[in-house]
């Protein structure tokens, strides 16, 4: 058959980028449609206009000449190029030469023009999938992919936009949606992306709940094989922090991605960048007008989590490569809000509040309400709760949970998915006081013994050791740092450490920066100069030491049960100390009557340039009720995973009068002054909602920087990043309108005057007052590298500084209050 050029005559096509592409021009391998026959057949050839679209009028009247004549033949054409399709794409994804067009670009893909590249990286990208199966890293084989059944109509889909997954669980039927959805099997992307779009639709807590109890009710009924993948990415993530899987996929890489897929420009995709500020947005509208010629097969939530995957464990030199062919392709198969989830997905910042506490709430609630229907007892539902929970903090992988949940249900879940060897389990948290008179009436009970424990200034540490000689070490938001400490493992696998009693173990400390020839502690920033991945022991200028002080497992038993005077009396029963290498916390046993003892203490641990002292109680206190002790709840000194508690309380040193100090978000920038002029001054920073993932801005900052730190901000934050936007994102809260916002994702700590209401900031607003609260004379002090902003301070943890404040009658003076107002004006 001869081919149309763009005039209507007959010949080849001069270039495969030029003009319109129409389906008698594409490819051998593409695809022909009816509408290609009808418009051949017509006696009118559509016109092309001159972006290379063909105008919906002419295709609409192509269409429809001699229809009823002509449509037989038409048919028996379509199945004789079906047949040449298939034949020539053998082996092939159907979307390799799919033809995609923007109406207002000239843009044609046919990735079979890499097929030799992107085949040798998929099959590379393919064994490192199945190596990180073999090493149990936490990521589970999928089923070998299948595409959405051919019994899916477009009838089927539309009926997915009629489910509301955020109404009452009594009020949502999952077997009535059930009936209209059986046929989408394996569970399609576009059920996920309906319930990302009605929980991004609202800041409401319990319709966020809903909404992901409801979709896990009905996706154990509809593909319960799609269940673990929904979980992943609905949390930001794709496995757990100690797999180390992570996508890797920067501005460049999406960037890219987006003008192949949708056809648009640079400066146009900047435009959208600046009008919308979030790049899901942005890949939705770029996206929006680009009709395709063939239809590619629907995603499906499998489909999608399986290759992100492929992108995380992409490695070598033609591993960008891949990864942005990858994300093209799952770009060019989604559709509508698809792309919009998609893109937010490949940035991990979904914005829909699905925060870690909000998942387990949906999974325990599902689950129970699979089993006793959804008008259960309240107290079922909270004991499902703190089962879940209990279960994530010792055991936090989905991929187990998920599947122990369906296998064996809530009421085995402990058994089914324990504490195990080489699975970081979240770590105890101590709470905050600001002075030794805070922490002795905290304590209460003058005859109540604690341990004092030096509060050291390094990196937390949770080392895992097996009988086969297996060593772990993770941090304290579980990623795993065996490479980053060759030293230490090798100091531990010396029998001089690790008595021949001792066949396997969870311990926990401190790792210092230390003089090796004095053993004098280093800061915190000297530690930080060492290599992250992959450090060989003859590179290493800066040695460590770890202090340990807690055991929570020991040959085959948990201890998380046994009081501290236990844990630590089995800690130093089973290892010998090395001089500067592993030793004990250093620590006194007192009670509230040896204040002085304290004291001398607490100035020795700052003298060796810790941060204050740890009191930890020894053996758990019973509730009592006296004049002098009005406390009603127990205090316990075992071991609880992932809880702040008053049994583990901090005194930190006073640093300039602080309060003390808040580990904040920055969100956003202003332009200084002078010097400052190209560079970030003031910052604006943020405390993080853990409820919802709202960042509740609480003061700018513009003090205590470096001119290297001022020029690592500015480069990390610059203007044509997609770290930065001139639009504020849904989950800031912030009266102030910086010049750019910033996307978060790290950790600052600020030390500061006091804390006071603002007419300005909403932080915490609700907790102390119906005003919110800010902080005076904020003063950074350094980047906190060992949290994630899942750590960052919460309101709740402002709004206790303020009462404590309250409690000791500080107040600011008045000249300080218009101190306040002269640097919100300039500043």
């Amino acid at each position: 058959m001869p081919k149309r050029t763009a005039d209507g005559g007959s010949g080849t096509p001069k270039r495969r980028r030029t003009s319109t592409i129409s389906a008698s021009q594409s490819s051998p391998g593409s695809k022909k449609t009816l509408d290609f026959f009808f418009a051949d057949k017509s006696s009118k050839i559509s016109p092309v206009d001159q972006t290379g679209a063909i105008p919906k009028s002419s295709c609409s009247e192509a269409e429809h000449v001699n229809e009823n004549a002509d449509e037989e033949f038409a048919r028996k054409l379509q199945a004789q190029f079906d047949a040449e399709y298939k034949e020539l794409n053998v082996g092939v994804d159907n979307t390799a030469r799919d033809v995609v067009r923007d109406p207002g670009h000239s843009t044609t893909h046919d990735k079979a023009e890499l097929s030799n590249i992107e085949a040798d990286a998929l099959k590379v990208c393919e064994n490192d999938v199945a190596l990180a199966y073999s090493r149990d890293c936490g990521i589970r084989p999928a089923s070998p992919a299948k595409e959405i059944a051919p019994t899916a109509t477009a009838a089927t889909y539309d009926s997915i936009t009629t489910v509301d997954f955020t109404v009452g669980s009594p009020e949502f039927d999952p077997f009535e949606h059930l009936s209209a959805l059986k046929s989408l099997a394996p569970a399609p992307y576009a059920l996920l992306t309906q319930l990302f779009t009605q929980v991004d639709a609202t800041r409401s807590r319990i319709k966020i709940i809903n909404g992901l109890t409801n979709f896990i009710r009905l996706l154990i009924l509809l593909d319960k094989s799609a269940l673990i993948a929904a979980v992943w990415l609905s949390t930001n993530a794709i496995g757990p922090p100690y797999t180390a899987l992570e996508l890797g996929i920067g501005g460049s890489i999406l960037s890219k991605a987006l003008k192949t897929v949708s056809g648009i420009s640079g400066p146009a995709l900047k435009t959208l960048y600046d009008k919308y500020g979030d790049i899901g947005d942005v890949a939705f509208e770029a996206k929006v007008s680009v009709r395709t010629l063939v239809d590619p097969p629907r995603l499906s939530i499998k489909g999608v989590y399986d290759t992100l995957v492929q992108i995380a464990v992409a490695k070598g030199n033609k591993s960008q490569d891949l990864k942005q062919k990858l994300v093209e392709k799952l770009l060019i198969r989604g559709r509508g809000e698809e792309v919009r989830y998609l893109t937010r997905t490949f940035v991990q910042h979904l914005r829909i509040g699905a925060v870690r506490t909000t998942m387990l709430t949906a999974l325990a609630r599902a689950f129970t309400f699979a089993e006793y229907g959804p008008r259960c007892a309240q107290d079922k539902l909270q004991k499902a709760e703190e089962v879940v929970r209990q279960c994530y903090a010792r055991h936090p992988n989905y991929n187990d949970i998920v599947a122990a949940l369906l296998e064996s249900g809530i009421e085995k879940l402990v058994d089914a998915c324990p504490m195990t060897l080489h699975i970081p389990i979240l770590p105890m948290l101590g709470s905050i006081t600001k002075d030794m008179s805070e922490m002795l009436l905290k304590i209460g009970n003058e005859n109540t013994e604690f341990a004092c424990e030096y509060k050291y200034d390094g990196q937390r540490a949770q080392i895992h050791y097996d009988e086969s000689g297996k060593l772990s070490i993770f941090s304290r938001h579980l990623e795993l740092m065996t490479d980053k400490y060759p030293d230490l493992v090798d100091v531990l696998r010396s029998h001089s450490v690790i008595l021949d009693s001792t066949r396997s173990f969870i311990l926990e400390g401190e790792i210092v920066a230390v003089d090796q020839s004095t053993g004098a502690l280093r800061s915190f920033q000297s530690l930080s100069n060492r290599g992250r991945k992959d450090v060989q022991i003859a590179s290493i200028s800066v040695a460590v030491c770890l202090f340990v002080f807690d055991l929570m497992y020991l040959n085959g038993e948990s201890l998380l049960n046994r009081p501290f005077r236990t844990r630590r009396e089995l800690l130093r029963s089973s290892f010998t100390p090395t001089p500067y290498k592993f030793a004990y916390a250093e620590s006194i046993d007192a009670t509230p009557l040896d204040q002085d003892a304290i004291s001398t203490f607490f100035n020795s641990s700052i003298q060796s340039k810790c941060e204050g002292i740890m009191v930890k109680l020894l053996d758990s206190i019973t509730p009592t009720m006296t004049a002098t002790n009005k406390r009603t709840r127990p205090l316990l000194s075992t071991y609880t995973p992932d809880l702040r508690l008053e049994s583990w309380l901090k005194v930190k040193k006073d640093y300039d009068s602080a309060a003390d100090s808040l580990d904040l978000v920055p969100i956003g920038g202003w332009y200084g002054n002078g010097r400052k002029s190209s560079f970030w001054s003031p910052v604006l920073l943020a405390v993080r909602d853990p409820d919802t993932g709202v960042f509740q801005a609480v003061c700018k900052c513009m003090t205590g920087f470096t001119d290297a730190m001022y020029k690592e901000v500015k480069a990390k934050y610059d203007e044509e990043s997609i770290n930065v936007t001139r639009v504020k994102p849904d989950d800031f809260e912030t009266p102030l309108m910086p010049e750019y916002f910033w996307v978060p994702q790290e950790v600052w700590e600020i030390r500061f005057a006091d804390v006071t209401l603002s007419p300005l900031y909403s932080a915490a607003q609700g907790i102390v007052s119906d005003r919110g609260l800010s902080v005076r004379f904020p003063r950074f002090i350094r980047k906190r590298d060992d949290k994630g902003i899942e750590e960052a301070s919460s309101p709740a943890f402002l709004a206790e500084l303020y009462k404590r404040q309250q409690s000791r009658g500080i107040e600011p003076q008045a000249q300080d209050q218009a101190a306040d107002e002269l640097y919100e004006k300039f500043y």
